[in-house]
């Protein structure tokens, strides 16, 4: 039987004095429904709010630049071009992949109402890089932060054109994301299993998480059969969670970290389960119903 690996930021919340677990808080894409997404706003809100981790997203530029962003194109849900207008749900995608960081910086991403997040605090945003984010981070934190951080790679007939490879994007990404010195508080996650296995063969030091999706159910053991290697991590959307499975990853030597749970009800749940973190777009929530 393999001993389950617990990250050094998780083992001391696990030996708390109270001997109970203490979830680690995962601010979803910075905390999206408190602060426009994936920016440095609200990485900053998250950090002041006393989150353990940051999860976001990152894309490539043209110029082969690492950009924080979650979707691969300028989202209807809240993006503005430089002229001032918006754009529609009918309109033709702007792929990131196909412009330019200076053109995409010229993008506002955190001005415009997001229906979904109707609380979201309106403050003018621009997708940031990833390496001046991280930095941003590293110097403002007043503690070391962790960093649960998304390939956002995909298979599909714009692979390569409209998006990158899976190659190109991990061979462009992970030198960035180790250069910055890390160590263990970097968490690499992805859906796409190639890239998974890619990663792992060549970045073996590489903590790696699974994401999974409902659909894809909560037969754990199953799904590993997509990969070559046994993750750290394994990150299901939270519906499909249950002690059952928990206990078989955590027999294994997998943490699993839920997405994205922002209802009170469900999180208690998932700490039921025995859940090790959990991924939430309202972290303040989060904080309060588990610590």
């Amino acid at each position: 039987m393999k001993r389950l690996l617990i990250l050094p930021f998780l083992l001391a919340a696990l030996t708390a004095c109270n001997k109970k677990p203490v979830i680690d808080v995962q601010a979803h894409r910075g905390g999206a429904g408190l602060m426009p997404e994936n920016t440095v706003a609200a990485m900053k809100n998250a950090l002041d709010l006393d989150v353990n981790t940051l999860e976001f997203d990152l894309q490539l530029s043209k110029d082969g630049d690492v950009v924080v962003s979650h979707d691969n194109y300028f989202h209807p849900r809240y993006s503005t071009r430089p002229d001032g207008s918006l754009i529609q749900e009918d309109d033709p995608r702007e792929y990131l992949f196909t412009m330019s960081y200076d053109s995409i910086a010229r993008y506002d991403v955190g001005l415009r109402p997001v229906d979904r997040w109707p609380g979201q605090k309106k403050v003018a945003a621009v997708k940031p890089l990833a390496g001046e984010l991280i930095d941003f981070t590293e110097s403002y934190a007043s503690k070391p932060v962790n960093y649960n951080i998304e390939i956002k790679s995909w298979p599909g007939e714009g692979e390569g054109t409209l998006w990158p490879d899976y190659k190109t994007f991990c061979d462009t990404c992970i030198p960035l994301l180790l250069s910055k010195n890390l160590g263990d508080r970097l968490i690499v996650q992805c859906f796409d299993t190639r890239a998974l296995n890619y990663m792992h063969d060549k970045w073996p030091e590489l903590i790696l998480s699974y994401l999974t999706e409902d659909y894809d159910g909560g037969d754990i053991e199953q799904l590993l059969k997509n990969l070559t290697f046994t993750p750290q991590w394994w990150s299901p959307e939270s519906s499909v969670v249950t002690r059952e499975n928990v206990a078989w990853c955590h027999a294994h030597g997998i943490g699993v970290v839920p997405w994205t749970v922002d209802d009170p009800a469900e999180m208690k749940r998932l700490v039921g389960c025995g859940v090790e973190a959990i991924i939430s777009n309202y972290p303040d929530i989060l904080i309060e119903t588990v610590r």
